[in-house]
């Protein structure tokens, strides 16, 4: 399975919509996470950067605050999505790995991306 991180240098990008480039991960069903490339992002027009992971063969996008519209379009489009997290990229892995993602939700976020993080990554990993 094929993850997408959407980072602003070594980090999630706070908004989704900002992210400076995506970078691809295969998650192995034994639990091993390989980086699978990356790709810049020089274009801010949603409707392509949705395509373009679309085109990688993402299942799972990891990503910081993302616009409804967007979100929508990209759960329509078939894509399962983990929003509202913080963190390095290592940190973001490492909760993965340990089915943690939740503990990376970013202040404010009031809990509702906890219940949609809680479980999620044992069911990638």
């Amino acid at each position: 399975m094929i993850i997408c991180l959407a980072c602003y240098e070594e980090r999630l990008a706070s908004v989704f919509e900002n992210a400076q480039e995506y970078r691809f991960f295969d998650v192995h069903e034994n639990g091993e996470i390989y980086p699978a490339g990356h790709l810049s992002l020089p274009l801010r027009d949603t409707a392509d950067r949705t395509s373009a992971i679309l085109a990688c063969k993402v299942s799972f996008l990891i990503c910081g605050a993302i616009c409804g519209q967007t979100r929508k379009a990209m759960q329509h489009a078939g894509l399962s999505i983990a929003s509202f997290i913080k963190g390095s990229v290592e940190e973001v892995l490492e909760a993965l790995r340990q089915d943690a993602l939740h503990t990376l939700a970013m202040p404010g976020c009031r809990g509702c991306c906890r219940d949609r993080c809680k479980g999620f990554s044992s069911a990638v990993v």
